[in-house]
């Protein structure tokens, strides 16, 4: 027997002494052999059952050697004296050990250059264990100052947020493809600056931090793509060659209230199925560099799902907001997307958000100044529906280098063949075109009046629309080619409701309090969106809000070498009076001209009509003459027996009457019908008839 198997034996001998009723028990050695392999597998089976814990490592290094011992537990480099923990070190250690860990900082120096890493010799290894935590935050501030632009965005005016300037600085020093590469779930990225990484824009392969098939990754209050100091383009020297975040097939992943901007490649990319992103609260800027087809954001390669809210993208040299072939299901919203576009170089994409694919919303955004379309619908994607949005002065900038404007519009549903990147003129895409287009080309509303009445207190909306739309009325900016931009919400009427007073399918009359910001001279455009397809259309012809006509009626009496208006006594029987009416009308400069004028007066009682003696004075309106003069010798009864009786109908035949001889005394009324023409603001014009007192 050996002495270490007598050794176990006689501890284990002195371990299975029991007492029970002052009774010893005793295990011979022999007796023990078989208990001790138990006991040895018993301790096995704790050890193996010990769950692993959650332990903190202290970046307290800014060079780049390794650990001395991954998953011993201790962040030590191999090198040196003292405990060196790198963060290249740490991040072999929580890969080696089981666990759900944090890199913490705490790199000596009180300077950024002393918590500037350097990435030199090797690349940073792939982050391998979930739920590993890097926190910037946590290095002892160095950096004093906030970075951001700050203000709101979106049309809800959702606060933008500033960061303080990250302590911690990673940096490519050796020409490297990738900065943090994330290959595990559940990974948090804090309070880091990183960049300088890639060898090729629009890349798997590069970027400053990219994501593996994995899920739940968050990256947060990170600057990406320039130095701590400033968020401003590092220049070509130092610049970011790949894209500032790569996300190849992963899921369920957050990216929010991060500074992402100036790399050559895109600002963020979602692809290769990659589903159900959240980017939220990052200021997105400058990406694209010398590569006009790479976005601020791009949801591509079948990847759908995504929330992409409260962020501002700008100033990248392609769209703000792509979905380049996405599977669609995209939510956009209360986000600001200006100066997109403006990209020189070959393959441009120039709009502000470009949709493919199917079951995307675009809502509550200002889309503003972009270079190209304020949002642009490919020919295969449908069923997108684009609403409350603020679109405004998008294809009126110049691009970089001062070229432009592209005249291009504020929504535009492309039609097969036609360029997905940049759309082509004339962009608007007629009613009654064919289906073969985005969004099915859903046609737009066609707004054929939009009257004030009663002060302006009233607005009166008619014209035609695809039946049982929903239509979304704007305040527009008016673009070039005078379809659209809305720039303001107003409100939303659907074809066909309760409250549409034209009971024709296709046509609508909607009378309502005139909304905020409305008045005369105001130009109103509005857009269609189907109510089973959620299709959604170009914004329409503009129209201009104008006030009702307000024709004046005054009447006066011939009498003694007078006009008078008003009562006339003591006419002696038999005597000729005649009867002027003075029509104007009276709306302000730029109202309403009134169309299809028609006059009816009354026969005054004790009187009977002079056969012939209508006539009319156009004055200085422009109604075409003669107007069609007609009498009736049919009165009807008024529902107020204290009013005078009423005329027939207009289209009845009592109005065929002809009056007979010098004085007929049968006549009842008399009508002046106009059908050409129109009395326009301040213009005037009479008409008379002549009557004897009985």
């Amino acid at each position: 027997m050996s002495r270490e198997t007598v050794t176990i034996l006689k501890f284990l001998s002195r371990a299975t002494r029991a007492r029970s009723g002052g009774v010893t028990l005793k295990v011979s050695p022999r007796a023990a052999r078989p208990l001790a392999l138990s006991f040895f597998c018993f301790l096995c089976l704790i050890f193996a059952a010990t769950p692993s814990r959650a332990a903190t490592f202290t970046v307290n290094s800014n060079t780049n050697v390794s650990d001395a011992n991954p998953g011993n537990g201790s962040c030590q480099s191999s090198n040196g004296t003292g405990r060196v923990c790198t963060l290249r070190g740490a991040i072999e250690e929580v890969n080696a050990l089981a666990g759900t860990h944090t890199i913490n900082f705490n790199i000596a120096g009180g300077t950024l250059a002393a918590a500037t890493i350097t990435v030199t010799g090797t690349t940073l290894p792939p982050i391998t264990r979930a739920g590993v935590t890097i926190n910037g935050t946590t290095q002892p501030n160095n950096n004093t100052g906030t970075l951001g632009t700050g203000g709101t965005v979106g049309v809800g005016a959702i606060a933008l947020p500033t960061f303080n300037r990250p302590d911690v600085m990673i940096v490519d020093g050796g020409g490297f493809a990738v900065g943090l590469d994330v290959q595990a779930a559940n990974v948090t990225l804090r309070g880091l600056c990183i960049y300088g990484f890639g060898t090729a824009a629009n890349d798997d392969g590069s970027g400053n931090i990219r994501v593996g098939n994995v899920s739940g990754v968050i990256i947060t209050q990170n600057l990406i793509g320039t130095p701590a100091t400033s968020f401003t383009d590092p220049g070509a020297g130092a610049r970011s060659i790949g894209d500032n975040i790569r996300v190849s097939g992963g899921d369920s992943g957050t990216i929010t209230n991060n500074l992402i901007g100036y790399s050559n490649g895109k600002g963020i990319q979602i692809g290769n199925d990659a589903d159900n992103w959240t980017i939220t609260g990052n200021e997105v800027r400058g990406n694209g560099i010398n590569n006009s087809n790479l976005d601020g954001i791009d949801i591509e390669n079948g990847s759908g799902g995504a929330t992409v809210s409260a962020n501002y993208f700008w100033e990248n040299e392609a769209c703000g907001v792509d979905m380049y072939a996405s599977a669609g299901g995209n939510e956009v919203s209360n986000n600001t997307i200006r100066r997109n576009g403006r990209g020189t170089n070959a393959n441009l994409e120039s709009m502000g958000v470009r949709v493919f694919g199917t079951g995307s919303t675009i809502e509550l955004n200002i889309i503003e100044s972009n270079y190209g379309a304020g949002v642009t619908v490919t020919s295969g994607a449908s069923g997108n529906q684009i609403t409350r949005n603020s679109i405004f002065d998008n294809g009126t900038i110049t691009n970089k280098t001062g070229g432009g404007p592209s005249t291009q519009i504020g929504i535009d549903l492309i039609v097969a063949g036609e360029s997905e990147n940049v759309g082509t003129s004339p962009f608007v895409t007629p009613n009654g075109a064919a289906t073969n287009g985005g969004n099915l080309l859903f046609d737009f509303p066609v707004i054929t009046g939009a009257v004030l009445a009663t002060g302006g207190a009233t607005l009166t909306l008619n014209g035609t629309c695809p039946a049982g739309a929903d239509m979304e009325f704007f305040i527009a900016a008016p673009d070039p080619r005078g379809y659209g931009e809305g720039q303001t919400y107003l409100l939303t009427l659907r074809e066909g409701s309760a409250s549409d007073l034209n009971a024709t399918a296709g046509s609508f009359t909607f009378r309502l309090s005139t909304p905020a910001g409305v008045s005369v001279g105001t130009t109103l455009t509005a857009t269609a969106t189907s109510t089973t397809t959620l299709n959604t259309s170009e914004f329409s012809l503009n129209a201009v809000a104008v006030l009702a006509p307000d024709i004046e009626l005054r009447k006066c009496v011939n009498w003694n070498s007078a006009c008078v208006e008003g009562t006339v006594n003591n006419i002696p029987p038999g005597t000729d009076l005649t009867y002027t009416l003075t029509f104007r009308n009276r709306v302000a400069a730029g109202g309403m001209s009134a169309t299809g004028l028609t006059l009816i007066d009354i026969i005054p009682p004790n009187t009977e009509f002079k056969v012939g003696s209508m006539t009319y004075n156009r004055g200085t309106t422009t109604l075409g003459v003669p107007p069609t003069m007609q009498a009736t010798n049919v009165s009807l009864p008024n529902p107020d027996p204290t009013q005078p009786p009423l005329p027939p109908p207009d289209a009845d035949p009592a109005w065929s009457y002809t009056p007979t001889g010098t004085y007929d005394p049968a006549v009842k009324f008399v009508r002046w019908k106009f059908t050409t023409g129109a009395v326009a603001s301040g213009t005037s014009g009479t008409v008379a008839f002549t009557v004897r007192i009985k």
